[in-house]
C-alpha cells in the first residue's frame, strides 16, 4: 500500500482481507518487539468489529504482560542490569505503598512505547500480581479508543463517534487527576 493508496476504503479491504491467524500471530508477537501496538488495536476493530476487536485485543494485552513479565525476569533481566550498571544507572527499587500507583501512572502516560513500558515496568521490583492486575485492565481500558475507532471505519456511525469522545474525554481527565493525585507521592520517594 503506497502512501497516495491510503484512504477509509484502502483500509477497510485491507483490513478485512486479513487473514485472521496470521493477524493473531502478529498481534501477538511484533508488538513485544517494538511494533507499535496502536496500528493493531485499529486493526482488530476494522477486522472484527468493536467487540470482536476488544476480545481479540484482551487477549493480546494480557499475552504480552504475561511474555514480558517472564522474559524480563528471565535471561532479559542480568544483561539489562549489568549494562545499566556500566552506565552509571540502576533500576529503582518502588516501595510497596506505590506499586500499584506506580504501575496504574506507568501504564497511563502516553507518549512511551508499549514496549519500553512494558520491559521497564516488568524488570522493577513490582511483584506479578500489581504488574498483571493493575496494568492490564488499564491497558484494555485504553484499547477502547483505536478498537472503536477501526470499527467505527466500518459502520462511519455517529452515535460510535460521540461514544468514542466521550470515552477518550473521560480517560484524559481521569489520567489528569492520576498524575496530579500521584506525581507528587512518586518523586523521589522510591
Amino acid at each position: 500500500m503506497h502512501r497516495a493508496e491510503l484512504n477509509r476504503e484502502t483500509l477497510l479491504v485491507y483490513g478485512e482481507k486479513l487473514p485472521a491467524g496470521a493477524f493473531a500471530a502478529a498481534f501477538l508477537i511484533l508488538p513485544l518487539l517494538g511494533c507499535p501496538l496502536s496500528i493493531f488495536l485499529i486493526l482488530a476493530g476494522v477486522r472484527f468489529g468493536f467487540g470482536g476487536g476488544m476480545a481479540a485485543s484482551s487477549v493480546a494485552i494480557i499475552f504480552h504482560h504475561l511474555a514480558a513479565f517472564r522474559i524480563a525476569h528471565g535471561w532479559f533481566r542480568d544483561p539489562v542490569r549489568r549494562w545499566l550498571d556500566r552506565a552509571g544507572y540502576a533500576i529503582p527499587p518502588i516501595q510497596h505503598k506505590h506499586r500499584s500507583g506506580f504501575t496504574a501512572l506507568t501504564a497511563i502516560v502516553r507518549g512511551p512505547p508499549f514496549l519500553v513500558k512494558l520491559y521497564l515496568l516488568a524488570l522493577t521490583d513490582i511483584p506479578f500480581r500489581n504488574y498483571f492486575w493493575v496494568g492490564v485492565p488499564i491497558y484494555i481500558l485504553f484499547s477502547l479508543i483505536p478498537v472503536g475507532t477501526g470499527a467505527a471505519l466500518m459502520s462511519f456511525d455517529p452515535t460510535w463517534i460521540s461514544i468514542l469522545i466521550g470515552i477518550a474525554t473521560a480517560l484524559m481527565l481521569a489520567g489528569f487527576w492520576l498524575r496530579r493525585r500521584y506525581a507528587g507521592k512518586l518523586e523521589g520517594s522510591g
